[in-house]
């Protein structure tokens, strides 16, 4: 598995759990990714939910480090693409 395929797995899990999300990806090297999600409060638990074992899988079986970082959009803008 590429980076950019372990991005849009976790990336389509977040948008599973919380339609609302905005998207931000930090691509770091080819190993290594942070995605930010922007969601309402009440989605924080259901992403995290959704990304956290896959994101340690990722990491223990492919090498790839993907974090996911979720904001409350109401507090936290995200930033321009």
């Amino acid at each position: 598995m590429t980076i950019d395929d372990a991005i849009a797995e976790l990336s389509e899990r977040i948008k599973v759990a919380s339609r609302e999300a905005v998207i931000r990806i930090t691509r770091v090297s080819a190993e290594e990714a942070s995605i930010r999600a922007y969601a309402p409060a009440e989605a924080e638990k259901p992403i995290k939910e959704a990304t956290i074992e896959r994101s340690i899988e990722l990491l223990t079986s492919d090498g790839l480090d993907v974090q996911v970082f979720v904001y409350d959009i109401a507090t936290s803008l995200p930033p321009e693409e």
